[in-house]
């Protein structure tokens, strides 16, 4: 951000802004943030930086909250921030979990148009450059099996891997369903810490998900006999569909008590040796 009023049309004032909080890190950043730095009162703060966004120094991401459009980005301000970082500043607490997790992490590879992310609030979703940010409110007790990621020089909250999988079979409607969850199980069958993978499936309070798990290592040989015992423990009378976006009709699996409503050729026929 050197230089920056010498390099394009800009005020020395607006210089300041931009260089303060470039050289902060900040360049994600909120109106009041930039009211601080200047000194002025919020609305001509808001003013000034819709005069900006205009001008295509600053790209508004929802109210009151601006990303700086680098230099590199050229004349036209054609600049895309990476998503996660994005995400990582439109809500507190959160951390990103579900399908984008399991992207993350190289489970699935079927592309998504969503981030999601999870946190205690509610939240409407918003749409950035092409992309949807879905929110999605957990109870306090769900909100746990998080840890820090770097995407370039960003810290980033991301779900742990066995996290993001007990996410999936909490909402496998969020995660491109429940195909995408044995596949991430099995290509994370080296990496995923099985008994913590038990444990918070168990802490999660959802009899479903004890449901899905116990099915699904059981279908593709993962877990030892302790682990599938812990979660039989578990398991509550009725019936759980093993895949919310299919209809509830298919075989009924008395020892896991699921339905499984998905053939067998779609859980397994992808699998890798």
């Amino acid at each position: 951000m050197e230089n920056i009023s010498t390099n394009r049309a800009l005020s020395a004032l607006d210089a300041r802004l931009l260089t303060t909080l470039s050289e902060r890190g900040d360049d994600i950043f909120t109106t009041k943030m930039a009211a601080e730095i200047l000194n002025q009162p919020s609305f001509a703060v808001r003013k000034r930086l819709h005069y900006l966004v205009r001008r295509k120094w600053l790209q508004r991401l929802e109210k009151g909250k601006y990303l700086i459009v680098p230099l590199s980005a050229g004349m036209e301000g054609h600049h895309t921030q990476n998503e996660l970082i994005i995400a990582s500043h439109l809500i507190s607490p959160y951390y990103i979990s579900y399908w984008t997790a399991l992207s993350y992490y190289g489970y699935t590879d079927q592309p998504s148009r969503t981030v999601y992310i999870a946190t205690t609030k509610q939240k409407r979703p918003v749409n950035i450059n092409g992309l949807t940010y879905r929110f999605v409110q957990l109870q306090a007790h769900k909100f746990f099996g998080n840890a820090q990621v770097w995407i370039g020089e960003k810290r980033v909250n991301m779900a742990e891997k066995e996290k993001a999988i007990i996410d999936a079979l909490d909402h496998p409607g969020l995660s491109g369903g429940v195909i995408q969850v044995i596949k991430g199980l099995w290509r994370g069958r080296e990496e995923l810490n099985l008994n913590k993978l038990v444990d918070e499936a168990l802490r999660m309070g959802n009899r479903a998900i004890t449901k899905r798990l116990g099915y699904l290592l059981q279908r593709i040989g993962l877990g030892t006999e302790e682990h599938l015992a812990k979660l039989k423990k578990k398991l509550s009378a009725g019936y759980a569909v093993l895949d919310p976006l299919s209809p509830r009709q298919g075989r009924h699996d008395a020892q896991w008590r699921v339905i499984v409503n998905v053939s067998d050729d779609e859980l397994i026929n992808w699998k890798e040796t």
